[in-house]
């Protein structure tokens, strides 16, 4: 059963920090080295120095990155920079973004406490898989600083709005934080404090399922953590602080909800011929080409984008070697008879990256899983125009552009307890780290 808790975060201290946008920063795994840099000279008491601190070839067990952070956390706790809220609350939060000049949208969500619970065994779905270093490094610095430094970003679903409507009414008047971040988006949050607000809350969201929409790593870390924790207090109870993981929620109904596509770039093919691949290709796709730039690549992009409003697999592909643009579409019977004959669900037969995984990239263009796990060899990029200039350039051999996965799709894999290709999903825009911070005081319960 969905439990959510309030809790006491700790938030930065406005009166010695006066601008958020100077120290919160989005999740550890999307910043770059350059940008960790950044943040680590944009200001002293920068969240990227408890969430992704640097490393040095002279870290060892009892010094290190994870060390340090633990360290900064209780130097700025004591100097008073971040302050515990006196009452337990869940955070309401608004986020402003844009997806073009003329596209303005609000993602409404919460932050809260989330009881535990093992996938397959709850309410708490995933739908991607996780890598074990990630886990490794994550539970690192959870030993050492005893917080949750960022939520898990999940979805749940409430087609009337009640959970929002009631957060919405129950929260304080004025926002505990209000700021526009570098990326220009706009972030408001208010706690939450009334009990009945708080128990109505509880409440609705008891029979409800949880689908984990980014932050899989660190939930998963969580349950690890628990088991720790579980032996090192036996005495403790299901209300103990290591039960839950802070989690941000968002209604998956809301039209502020994005689901970006992941485009794959690929990378040292070598003499690689794109013929025989677009030949052999006609058997489960049909065709379509385009000529290279001007208005031949807009309605490239127009057919291939138009996949999504059809519910058509629709993969674009770009490479200089073909001498043109093509969008290859998927002959729906018999793709779904290729993909069945490997063992794949009905579900999972309908991701258009499940296509371009196990279809073409493996089969057709013929890629081993060690190409396709090399860093080296892929990129990832959400923008189309990036994706097409990061070809022309000569940076990637050969682009494949996917449409975005849909949130009912994502709602289908997990509910089915199924999970869908690394990178299958991106939500957009991320939940960043510093909003606010909980921490996991074994002695120390959630109300309920």
């Amino acid at each position: 059963m969905t439990v959510v808790a309030p809790f006491q975060g700790l938030r930065y201290d406005a009166k010695k920090i006066s601008d958020p946008a100077q120290v919160v920063i989005p999740p550890y795994d999307v910043i770059s080295p350059a940008e960790q840099e950044e943040y680590y000279q944009t200001n002293p008491f920068n969240m990227v120095r408890l969430e992704l601190g640097r490393t040095t070839p002279e870290d060892g067990e009892s010094n290190n990155a994870h060390t340090r952070a633990a360290a900064c956390l209780r130097e700025w706790v004591r100097q008073g920079v971040l302050v515990r809220d006196e009452l337990p609350a869940i955070y309401y939060y608004e986020l402003d973004y844009s997806l073009s000049p003329l596209t303005k949208l609000t993602r409404n969500g919460f932050i809260c406490a989330l009881r535990l619970e093992e996938f397959g065994a709850g309410s708490v779905l995933p739908h991607e898989r996780t890598f074990q270093a990630a886990k490794d490094e994550r539970l690192g610095l959870m030993l050492s600083c005893g917080a949750n430094f960022s939520p898990v970003f999940s979805i749940y679903s409430d087609p009337g709005g009640e959970v929002e409507g009631c957060l919405r009414n129950g929260k304080e008047a004025d926002p505990a934080t209000s700021f526009t971040d570098r990326q220009g988006l706009t972030h408001r949050m208010w706690r939450v404090t009334d009990l009945d607000t708080l128990r109505r809350v509880k409440d609705l969201m008891s029979g409800r399922s949880i689908f984990i929409a980014d932050g899989h790593h660190r939930y998963e870390t969580a349950l690890n953590y628990r088991t720790i924790q579980r032996r090192s207090h036996p005495n403790a109870g299901a209300r103990a602080s290591f039960e839950y993981i802070m989690m941000y929620l968002s209604n998956l109904n809301q039209e502020g909800l994005t689901i970006l596509p992941t485009h794959r770039l690929l990378r040292n093919l070598g003499e690689w011929d794109p013929a025989p691949f677009l030949s052999k290709a006609q058997s489960l796709f049909e065709i379509l080409r385009f000529e290279p730039g001007g208005a031949g690549e807009a309605s490239w992009r127009a057919c291939l984008e138009e996949g999504t409003s059809l519910k058509e697999t629709r993969i674009g592909f770009c490479c200089p070697r073909a001498g043109a643009f093509h969008v290859l579409k998927a002959r729906k019977r018999l793709a779904a008879e290729y993909l069945s004959a490997q063992g794949l669900t009905e579900i999972l037969q309908g991701l258009d990256v499940v296509v371009l995984d196990r279809i073409i990239l493996r089969d057709l263009v013929g890629l081993p899983d060690g190409y396709l796990s090399d860093a080296k060899n892929i990129q990832f990029s959400h923008d189309s125009v990036e994706s097409v200039a990061m070809v022309r350039s000569g940076a990637c051999d050969a682009g494949f552009l996917v449409n975005p996965t849909r949130v009912e799709q994502v709602q289908a894999v997990a509910s089915a307890g199924l999970v869908m290709p690394h990178k299958s999903t991106y939500f957009y825009p991320k939940v960043g780290s510093g909003m606010v911070v909980r921490t996991l005081s074994p002695g120390e319960d959630v109300l309920w």
